[in-house]
């Protein structure tokens, strides 16, 4: 018997937002729904599928799910306004928790960030109170010098023996001291922040996240950030005492981009665990949220919402 059903929807203001929920196929509803967008401009089922993986994992523990495109990004269309692209990602990610809240009744939400996910995640954590979960996967790293030194080391050791990162080291060369070099490196739109703006906007954001008694997990990988001892990668912030209920996870043995089947193993099977903790939390201090299967959930109208559409698959 499947352990999940999947609806392919086109939602949002403009019906532009293209996605698939992802619940489970009969008995009760989690409290709380995942959010899955893009990492970086990947497309929505994220590296080696991981999203699609791990929506059907929490839906066979009785989590629902959704994983879009933002606007502009894989299947979904472009925004026609101005907005900055973090402003209209917060839009994209609202306009999903609007769409499952009228389908399903759930009215709370946990988002899983990879990447630049992360920074889209953090957004909306500070902006939309219905955001009780937030997982940054090798999001905002601040590692310090021995940290630094340390990965420096480590990668100056594998370059002799590995051809990729002699070809990887080789690129980087020329792309920094060649005659376009200067050119290349002009600012553009999407120039990241200096590091100070960066920082500040990190420590004002977690603060508040703080203060709401969100449930945060800051998840890194070996393979970008090489090492790590005591919370390395929150450099300065690793004893701040606002930081001090966030879960922290390094795990040197996975990559990224999840390459291997038993590091998408470990990650598949953290990630839900963890997941399942925050909806407990949640627990009956939820009201009004859905309770039943998806039918169920679809009986009052019968039909999907405007400005969303789609077909019910088995997994």
């Amino acid at each position: 018997m499947s352990d999940c059903k999947e609806i392919p929807v086109q939602f949002g203001s403009e019906g532009s937002l293209i996605g698939v929920i992802t619940t489970p196929a009969d008995g009760p509803l989690a409290p709380v729904a995942c959010l899955m967008l893009n990492m970086g401009a990947n497309h929505r089922i994220g590296p080696r599928r991981i999203n699609v993986k791990l929506a059907r994992e929490l839906a066979s523990r009785g989590v629902t799910s959704i994983r879009f495109d933002l606007a502009g990004l894989g299947d979904s269309g472009p925004a026609r306004g101005s907005e900055h692209f973090l402003t209209q990602a917060v839009y994209d990610l609202q306009a999903a928790m609007g769409l499952i809240e009228t389908m399903l009744g759930v009215r709370r939400f946990i988002v899983i960030g990879l990447c630049s996910g992360a920074t889209n995640g953090l957004s909306l954590a500070v902006a939309d109170a219905r955001v009780i979960g937030l997982l940054m996967f090798d999001g905002y790293a601040f590692p310090g010098r021995r940290t630094q030194f340390t990965r420096a080391v480590h990668r100056a050791l594998a370059a002799p023996t590995n051809p990729a990162v002699i070809g990887k080291t080789g690129r980087w060369l020329k792309r920094k001291f060649s005659r376009g070099a200067a050119a290349a490196a002009a600012p553009h739109i999407f120039e990241p922040d200096p590091p100070a703006v960066t920082e500040a906007l990190f420590r004002r954001s977690m603060m508040q996240l703080a203060e709401r008694k969100v449930s945060v997990l800051m998840l890194y990988t070996g393979t970008v950030h090489v090492s790590d001892r005591n919370r390395d990668q929150l450099g300065p912030f690793a004893n701040e005492p606002f930081m001090q209920d966030f879960e922290y996870e390094f795990i040197a043995d996975i990559d990224h981009s999840l390459t291997s089947i038993a590091s998408q193993g470990t990650f598949l099977e953290l990630v839900a665990e963890w997941v399942l903790r925050v909806s407990q939390r949640v627990g009956s201090t939820v009201t009004g949220s859905g309770t039943g299967a998806l039918d169920g959930g679809m009986a009052a109208s019968g039909r999907l919402p405007a400005k969303s559409s789609g077909a019910i698959a088995h997994c």
